[in-house]
């Protein structure tokens, strides 16, 4: 059985040639009939419910960071923070860190030059409220990060590494396993009496006062769609991802950060049943994961993120996913190479990407070619992806790109050459 048939968007849209899965992904119907069923038969809300119809919603919904914790290497299932998506799940993180007092004025954050603007502006939002300074580490001509400019960078005002796993603009996948071996060069465990002669200070209060090892959190947006993900292997103290983009609905997000972290901090929002009290004067927060979920939570959203890691397991898991996108990858550079007049913004070599793929054609907008693939029923987007420092940096005001995924087929990638160079002939 084809990919594709899993997915009924190609069945009802025959000819269509989707490559824009990094911008989100389309949806199998394992999870379209799962969100269904739920709907129609278990939903109801969750929290403080006294019948059999709250009891399963609630389990389900428990059960979906179960299943997150799982696959991503959590101790614990209440580490998991629901939120929107990436973008929500980043200022969350960042507002509650400044909420809880931990950056002050002239602290740094590190975040490299190819970040996702989810990954960049809440950090240029706490410099102009707190003085933060934000500073870029580089990446070298072949696109990987450059460790030499992040050591140099690393000195003891750095309270926050925040860095992508994978870039939406070259596909690039970063060697997070030897930020977090740096790091712990860098910033050696402290040991009692730290610093103030207090025993036993939880880490947050630690890294406020300074001395500690800064806090690391990844952006993982575009590597969960495509590998499998372990934060212990990582070594990051938070990480955040959205689901749309991993075949689920549009509109679940993932925080995770370690226990010890996110129950010293003070959530940026309060209100429902993210809080255990309130009295006339003051309020106590819910113990987690629920202090970082005011309101109702997207709970077809969780059905549908349950049900997508049910379709993974169900093709093979992760190892299926990699197989089918290095095989993809390797395809599609091949036929790149082919092209005339096209700049590839990435990295050639398959084994150190993702099918993402950014690219320039001479002399012709990267709008205009996008609009005439269009026209063939071919999606790619068009623009600077939300990387628009990263763009700055190569001097380039716009890119096509095109990012694959496990239901597109060679078949898939030969046509999108055929009119690519249509394009190119016509265009011109």
């Amino acid at each position: 059985m084809s990919m594709k048939e899993y997915f009924p968007i190609f069945e009802n849209n025959p000819g269509l040639v989707y490559m824009d899965s990094t911008a989100t992904s389309q949806k199998p119907r394992q999870v379209i009939d799962g969100v269904s069923e739920y709907l129609s038969h278990d939903y109801s809300n969750i929290h403080r419910w006294a019948y059999s119809l709250a009891e399963r919603s609630e389990k389900m919904y428990v059960d979906s960071k179960k299943k997150v914790a799982e696959y991503i290497g959590a101790e614990n299932w209440k580490e998991i923070i629901y939120s929107f998506n990436s973008t929500y799940a980043s200022n969350l993180l960042v507002t509650s860190l400044r909420r809880s007092g931990y950056f002050q004025k002239g602290d740094k954050v590190l975040v490299s030059i190819v970040e996702h603007h989810a990954n960049v502006v809440p950090w240029l939002i706490l410099a102009e409220e707190v003085g933060v300074e934000v500073e870029y580490i580089r990446v070298h001509e072949d696109f990987s990060l450059d460790f030499e400019d992040l050591a140099s960078k690393l000195d003891d005002r750095v309270k926050a590494v925040s860095l992508t796993h994978v870039s939406n603009v070259t596909g690039e996948i970063f060697d997070l396993e030897r930020v977090n071996h740096l790091l712990s060069e860098r910033y050696p465990p402290l040991t009692p009496p730290y610093q103030g002669g207090e025993e036993n200070i939880p880490p947050l209060t630690r890294g406020r006062q300074g001395g500690g090892r800064p806090l690391f959190i990844v952006d993982a947006s575009q590597s969960v769609p495509h590998m499998a993900v372990d934060v212990q292997k990582i070594g990051c103290d938070f990480l955040f991802f959205t689901w749309h983009k991993v075949m689920a609905d549009s509109g679940i997000g993932v925080l995770w950060g370690k226990e010890a972290l996110l129950s010293e901090m003070k959530p940026a929002f309060s209100w429902g049943g993210a809080i255990s009290w309130v009295k006339k004067t003051c309020f106590k927060e819910a113990p987690l994961p629920d202090r970082f979920e005011p309101g109702t939570p997207n709970l077809s959203g969780a059905m549908s993120l349950l049900k997508a890691y049910e379709f993974i397991e169900s093709i093979g898991g992760y190892p299926q996913i990699e197989a089918i996108e290095k095989e993809l990858s390797e395809y599609f550079l091949q036929k790149f190479w082919e092209v005339s007049g096209v700049r590839l913004i990435g990295s050639t070599k398959s084994d150190s990407r993702v099918s993402v793929f950014s690219f320039i054609v001479d002399g012709v907008h990267s709008l205009d070619v996008a609009d005439y693939l269009a026209d063939h029923d071919i999606c790619i987007r068009a623009g600077q992806h939300c990387a628009e420092p990263f763009m700055g940096e190569l001097w380039v005001h716009h890119t096509c790109r095109a990012s694959l995924y496990i239901y597109n087929t060679r078949e898939d990638i030969d046509r999108f050459f055929e009119v690519l160079e249509q394009a190119i002939l016509e265009l011109k």
